[in-house]
């Protein structure tokens, strides 16, 4: 078969430089390559495989093909084992194409014979190696049925530069999933695994919008352990820190889903309360404030109860959300000034 290296690789750099959604499944964003060269190499399938481990690969994954009716979910990929498959692996592990004309007894592909080979009519393999940082991570694989055939240069050639691109893609895909991952810890308060202050001042900014164009009532409540230097300089702070974890947990046993408990720093937190008047805001503390008290932490044979002093407010949508912060703030300090494990509003 005669292929126009300079009119595919052209078309294949087009679509290359197409802006994808790398968001979703593998299938999603490697589908378009898959199914073009499927028809520039006028092959029966084309599939995409993963290693699991890309410094010790134990199995192949199934990330795409063109054989699929609809996307496969991350449980259901196929799977090969690199113990039933040991000559297979040892040759693509290499980072060389294996072109095997007869597939059947090729010895890199014979092994698929019985298995594979022979039930799906395959009688021909191309198959050329996805790169990342250099070492192997994966496979694209053509399989032809019918005769068996000589695979010519340029068509190594332009399978290469198809696994070339697939690794362009999935390294868009392990970037863009490193950047969600960074933003989450951004957002996220590394001890309690709550929403972090900055966290807050976002998702405020969004609810008083939404809540301005609603007509509904936004509510806060502050919330801040009692006494809890006491317990660091007591116990340590490595207690102290199992301390901030259960009475997170506590906090949200009594929350909607809806609601936002985040932590502001030390034993400090605030609830953000969509679709809420200062009334029913004043409900919540009370149940966080009771939840918080009828809990004992035990810890190294150790057995704390803590206490938690609440300020609670609404949110004046009018104004910058830090004025009603500062608001359930002075109303926290009046509850510690009346006795602590108490609840006031502003």
């Amino acid at each position: 078969m005669f292929i126009d290296l300079s009119e595919v690789t052209q078309r294949l750099r087009r679509m290359s430089s197409q802006e994808l959604d790398v968001s979703g499944s593998y299938q999603n964003f490697l589908l378009d390559l898959i199914l073009e060269s499927k028809k520039t190499l006028a092959v029966e399938h084309v599939s995409v495989w993963l290693f699991d481990d890309i410094t010790v690969p134990k199995k192949l994954i199934n990330v795409a093909s063109t054989a699929w009716q609809e996307e496969c979910s991350e449980v259901d990929y196929p799977i090969l084992l690199c113990e039933q498959y040991p000559s297979y692996f040892k040759a693509i592990t290499t980072g060389i194409s294996i072109d095997a004309t007869d597939a059947a007894t090729d010895p890199r592909t014979c092994e698929f014979k019985e298995n594979y080979l022979d039930s799906n009519n395959i009688s021909t393999m191309l198959d050329t190696i996805i790169f990342k940082n250099g070492i192997p991570h994966g496979v694209v694989c053509f399989e032809g049925t019918g005769v068996t055939r000589h695979w010519q240069g340029s068509e190594i050639a332009y399978a290469e530069m198809v696994a070339d691109c697939c690794s362009r893609r999935l390294l868009v895909k392990d970037l863009w999933l490193l950047q969600k991952q960074l933003t989450k810890l951004a957002f996220r308060d590394a001890l309690t695994g709550l929403k972090n202050r900055r966290y807050l001042m976002d998702c405020a900014h969004r609810e008083i919008s939404r809540h301005i164009r609603s007509g509904q009532q936004l509510s806060l409540v502050m919330l801040d352990i009692d006494h809890f230097k006491r317990i660091n300089d007591s116990y340590g702070h490595e207690v102290g820190d199992v301390v901030l974890q259960a009475f997170s947990k506590y906090c949200q046993q009594v929350l909607r889903a809806e609601d936002c408990l985040c932590r502001l720093g030390g034993e400090e937190f605030v609830a953000l309360l969509p679709n809420t008047p200062a009334s029913g805001a004043l409900e919540v503390a009370e149940r966080l404030r009771l939840n918080v008290e009828k809990n004992t932490i035990e810890i190294d044979s150790h057995f704390i109860q803590v206490t938690v002093s609440c300020g609670v407010g609404e949110v004046n949508l009018a104004k910058p959300f830090s004025d009603s912060l500062k608001q359930v703030d002075h109303a926290v300090y009046d509850a510690k000034a009346k006795g602590r494990n108490r609840v006031t509003t502003y």
